[in-house]
């Protein structure tokens, strides 16, 4: 297992002051975010209000109460009130079933929209309010593709985007947050029953080790899988994910005409 290498403390003040200073340059009023019960949003929205304090900073809880566990709605109910937050209940079951009314059926497709009317709604509010959305994901998702773009990748900023899962399940022990929370095992829940880890095919904690291997540590894709004893199929799985979803980490391509 490899330690963690960050000063964490040093990481609180610099995303505390990233998140001060993008809200001061956009001459906006806050931030919104949607807190969905998980670590990662509990980690941005107790950074958020660390450097906005409460007023500056609306929670949205958006389930589908269809799909979503009860204690998700619970966990995040109880990070909005430790933060005194103003905070906006929305089940989406409703907008969800009337979009796909009359369209084919597919659980993909139908998961995506969720991520798809969760950032539609932040997006609302932030323009009523003059704020901006604030996005929750991390750096193990973002190079896995493990995201919805245009859902709960379509944001104005990114604060623990260079932090390692692994690494926000630490810096939440650092800021407090629940141990339930920080233990919970992570999913997007844009539907029943899933599970990242379960969904990608290895644990968080070996996918943060291989990337950090990779990534950080340059070592190539051999020595890394090596080091790990991580066998041929996980890591072209691995790889497979972060080569495909590498136009969710891109704005869109421009045709150049001139």
């Amino acid at each position: 297992m490899l330690k963690a290498t960050l000063d964490l403390s040093h990481v609180k003040r610099k995303v505390v002051s990233f998140v001060k200073n993008k809200v001061e340059a956009s001459q906006t009023d806050g931030v919104v975010l949607g807190i969905s019960g998980g670590i990662d949003s509990a980690v941005t929205a107790y950074l958020c209000v660390e450097a906005l304090g409460s007023r500056r900073v609306m929670g949205f809880i958006m389930p589908d109460l269809r799909v979503t566990p009860e204690d998700d709605i619970r966990d995040a109910r109880s990070v909005a009130s430790e933060l005194c937050l103003e905070t906006k209940e929305i089940d989406i079951a409703r907008i969800h079933k009337a979009f796909v009314k009359g369209l084919e059926s597919n659980r993909l497709a139908e998961g995506n929209l969720r991520a798809r009317i969760r950032m539609s709604l932040l997006y609302y509010y932030a323009n009523i309010a003059n704020r901006l959305v604030v996005g929750t994901g991390d750096r193990s998702e973002l190079l896995l593709g493990y995201f919805t773009k245009y859902g709960d990748g379509g944001v104005d900023l990114l604060p623990i985007a260079d932090l390692y899962k692994t690494e926000v399940r630490e810096l939440g022990e650092v800021l407090g947050i629940n141990r339930r929370i920080i233990a919970k095992k992570s999913s997007p829940r844009l539907w029943a029953g899933q599970l990242a880890e379960a969904e990608i095919g290895l644990s968080y904690a070996v996918i943060d080790q291989f990337f950090t291997l990779m990534f950080d540590q340059g070592l190539d894709v051999k020595t890394a899988a090596t080091k790990l004893k991580l066998n041929r199929t996980k890591v072209e799985g691995l790889l497979k994910r972060y080569e495909a979803s590498t136009h969710k980490r891109e704005m869109p391509e421009i045709c150049m005409l001139r």
